[in-house]
């Protein structure tokens, strides 16, 4: 019966970095693109290198700053509100040893599983014009993020439960007017993220089939969570044409490579140094705790992006957008941790469990994506602007690794927004875009427990996310520049 209870530590490490995996996956199919500025959501941030509406522009494209003729404050949010359903079977499979090869299987049915979790992405954007020719800016953004929670007594428990992703990006920059048709612009990059990553682990097959208990007797849960900072670079050019009613932005944002450092923490029955799988598991404690202060990842690269815009004004009511968007996903190869805290089979004692640490490596070979966004402005009069949009997004994800914790698919996207000048020194930018998938998500993905034991989880899912964009735009000395 020792056989059994090897697959433990395998589970564990398995577990572990397949839910970190799974939160930059959501960063890539659910990027927030967009959400850098809540006045992009109302076109899909179609135009956004070259349109500088406001001090957003900074974060898009520096070289837009110089456009910026007044000090400005920008701050708002975009409240994502994302949702999934999820329908299929997920089943755990052991062979019991001496029994010839014969398979026991732990199998549950689902239907309409969703994970997803609303939240609210904040920025704030800052612009000073030094000269006609030199502009400072800042912007404080949130590029990458997501949280999703299936819950600790899902069908698909073992594939993942709760994850989380925050970033926040400091960004100072500086844009130049070269001459009368070219700006240059860049900024530095620093920033902090955030994962926490749990997962059940157990082995409801034994446990149920095998000793005739409930499935979830061993279930533990481990909790994993870690940080980082990074150090990148943002440049722009710009060029501009038909006394600047003509203009095309170009935009590079660097890659950002992440080492997480953090803690792991090894929850239930699994975590109990008296706990014997094969006498009396009921009889260990199941808020016993395992911790290990020392779990760190490999480089995890988040992408690099390129964002070619152009922006055109028709006449005095209608301008047309577009961009494009690169996202280099394809260097994230693999991804590591190391020092996981698990419970490991006691070579001494049959069935008795001792805790320690241990490492894994899982190869990802994600892929590169493009993004389209199409838009037009009208200007209904001096206070009202109406923005109207749309584009299509690619995941990076593909066939062959896809699994619970990110039942994606390409996207659609359709966006309406409207900009109110409430006062010469203070406008309100609103925005809607309505994300649908381009299909269903078809899972079929099996995890190798270990030599004896595998999990699989076969399931389609549809999903749709709504995005709501506020923002404020306050010209503080929009006064004094109009008197020049």
């Amino acid at each position: 019966m020792k056989n059994i209870i090897k697959p433990i530590r395998t589970q564990v490490s398995i577990a572990v970095v397949a839910i970190m995996v799974s939160q930059f996956t959501h960063a890539g199919a659910f990027s927030l693109y967009t959400e850098g500025s809540p006045a992009a959501i109302g076109n899909f941030a179609a135009g956004i290198a070259a349109e500088a509406a406001d001090a957003s522009i900074g974060w898009y494209n520096p070289a837009g700053l110089v456009l910026i003729k007044e000090q400005q404050v920008v701050f708002g949010g975009v409240g994502v509100f994302p949702s999934s359903s999820l329908s299929g079977v997920s089943t755990y499979s052991t062979i019991i040893p001496g029994s010839g090869g014969s398979v026991s299987q732990y199998t549950q049915a689902f239907s309409g599983l969703s994970g997803a979790e609303n939240a609210v992405v904040p920025s704030l954007h800052y612009a000073l014009p030094f000269s006609e020719s030199v502009v400072f800016g800042l912007s404080v953004v949130s590029p990458f993020g997501l949280s999703t929670d299936y819950g600790d007594t899902s069908a698909v428990r073992y594939a993942g439960t709760r994850s989380q992703l925050e970033t926040v990006n400091v960004s100072p920059e500086f844009g130049w007017l070269l001459n009368d048709f070219v700006s240059f612009g860049t900024g530095l990059d620093l920033q902090y993220a955030r994962v926490k990553f749990n997962r059940i682990i157990g082995s409801p097959a034994l446990m149920s089939n095998v000793l005739e208990l409930p499935a979830s007797t061993i279930d533990s849960q481990t909790l994993n969570s870690g940080d980082s900072f990074a150090v990148g670079f943002h440049a722009g050019l710009m060029l501009m044409f038909n006394n600047k009613h003509t203009r095309l932005g170009l935009n590079f944002q660097s890659q950002m490579n992440h080492k997480f450092n953090g803690y792991s923490q090894l929850i239930g029955r699994l975590a109990d140094p008296t706990l014997n799988v094969l006498d009396d598991p009921l009889s260990a404690n199941p808020d016993a705790t395992f911790r290990s202060n020392h779990l760190f990842s490999n480089d995890i690269p988040l992408p690099e992006i390129i964002t070619l815009s152009g922006y055109q004004d028709l006449n005095t009511k209608w301008a047309l957008l577009g961009s494009i968007v690169y996202s280099g996903w394809s260097p994230f190869k693999t991804i590591s941790l190391n020092n996981i805290a698990v419970g490991l089979p006691n070579p001494d004692e049959s069935g008795f469990i001792i805790q320690t640490t241990t490492n894994n490596t899982a190869p990802q070979n994600y892929k590169n994506t493009w993004r389209f966004a199409a838009g037009a402005n009208y200007h209904v009069n001096e206070r009202w602007m109406i923005r109207m949009g749309g584009g299509y997004d690619e995941t990076p994800t593909v066939l062959s690794d896809r699994d619970v914790r990110l039942p994606d698919t390409d996207r659609w996207a359709l966006s309406i927004g409207a900009h109110y000048q409430w006062r010469p020194n203070l406008g309100f930018d609103v925005g809607y875009t309505y994300l649908f998938a381009d299909g269903e998500a078809v899972i079929n993905n099996t995890s190798k427990i270990s030599e004896a034991s595998s999990y699989n989880v076969n399931a389609r899912g549809k999903g749709h996310a709504q995005l709501f964009g506020l923002q404020a735009v306050w010209k503080i000395d929009q006064e004094k520049v109009a008197t020049k």
